[in-house]
């Protein structure tokens, strides 16, 4: 169980495995985290383009209804369930676009960004715009507006990247005091 937990956390990028020497913890670096997002961004940008031009009414009314459960989560402050609800609207738009290529690299990246995402949603000013924010991207997607619909969801997804590092950069700052 030790080792399939340690290979886990070295698929999500936060553990190194040493050949003949163990494992280390690997804590990424400010750049690697921005390089991270931005890429994820890049395809959710794409995807949220390809889904508010191409997807057929009823995925759309589908994706719709995944958003007003996600946001009773919000509206009843169950940050765990609202979570888990916001991972599967982000794979199911990537999903709604029938790219193989996009579908496998957005799972790769966002097994590493998970942990970043759920950080980044305890600040509670956050998770007050990423609500607002999904919100803007459903009225988007439901437009058919697929530019407004990339925009609205890259600057989402950076905007959680930025959430992170701010919170490192706390975490940092406290531990220096100690």
């Amino acid at each position: 169980p030790i080792r399939e937990a340690l290979k886990v956390l070295a698929s999500e990028g936060l553990v190194e495995l040493l050949p003949n020497r163990g494992s280390r913890v690997i804590k990424p670096s400010r750049e690697a985290i921005q390089h991270l997002f931005s890429v994820i961004a890049a395809l959710e940008r794409l995807a949220a383009e390809i889904v508010a031009r191409d997807a057929p009414k009823e995925e759309i009314q589908a994706l719709s209804a995944l958003h007003e459960n996600m946001s009773l989560f919000f509206a009843n402050r169950q940050r765990e369930s609202y979570f888990a609800l916001n991972h599967r609207i982000h794979e199911t738009i990537i999903t709604m676009t029938r790219n193989p290529v996009l579908v496998q690299t957005h799972s790769e990246l966002m097994t590493r960004a998970r942990r970043p995402r759920f950080i980044a949603i305890t600040s509670e000013s956050r998770w007050q715009e990423s609500i607002k924010e999904h919100s803007l991207l459903m009225a988007a997607i439901e437009l058919r507006d697929s530019r407004i619909a990339g925009e609205i969801l890259h600057k989402h997804v950076l905007k959680t990247g930025e959430t992170y590092l701010e919170f490192l950069s706390s975490t940092e700052h406290d531990a220096t005091r100690e």
